[in-house]
């Protein structure tokens, strides 16, 4: 049996320029070729990326804020790390969310109070880029004020 002679795709090619551009060109093919197809799916041809908003305030005794930012990305919020410090005793409400929805805890004007605590949530929330992203807090200590943070992690398009 006789095999036939495989040629090599750079065989006609002699130069390194001319083997850097006919690679060149073929990866060129490839991505605008993915692109239309993502396109024609209605998938953003963008990469993915991840980015995180700290929201992060102090209240003093018997007060409560609100802390806003916008969303850098357009894609879903993925992750959730509110971080209560020790001696909050329980005693500062949390609630996050962006726009009107409620993601911790998923019911409108509820709340969540924990002591030495960073739990860490995995969600699934669409979100827009420039969106506001916030963070409700309310501090039922008579006595002391209290820092509280949350992490937001994002994962999107710019």
């Amino acid at each position: 049996m006789v095999y036939p002679v495989k040629k090599s795709l750079f065989e006609g090619l002699t130069t390194i320029d001319e083997r850097v551009d006919f690679v060149h060109n073929q990866v060129l093919s490839v991505q605008l070729a993915l692109n239309q197809l993502l396109e024609k799916e209605g998938v953003p041809t963008m990469a993915v990326v991840t980015r995180e908003v700290n929201l992060r305030a102090s209240v003093q005794p018997l007060t409560g804020t609100k802390v806003t930012k916008p969303s850098p990305l357009t894609g879903k919020i993925v992750q959730l790390i509110p971080h209560w410090p020790d001696g909050a005793d329980a005693l500062v409400d949390v609630a996050v969310g962006h726009k009107d929805t409620w993601i911790l805890p998923n019911e409108v004007d509820t709340f969540i109070a924990l002591n030495d605590a960073t739990p860490v949530l995995t969600v699934n929330e669409s979100i827009e880029k420039g969106e506001e992203v916030w963070m409700i807090l309310r501090n039922t200590d008579g006595a002391n004020p209290h820092a509280i943070s949350c992490t937001v992690t994002i994962i999107g398009v710019p």
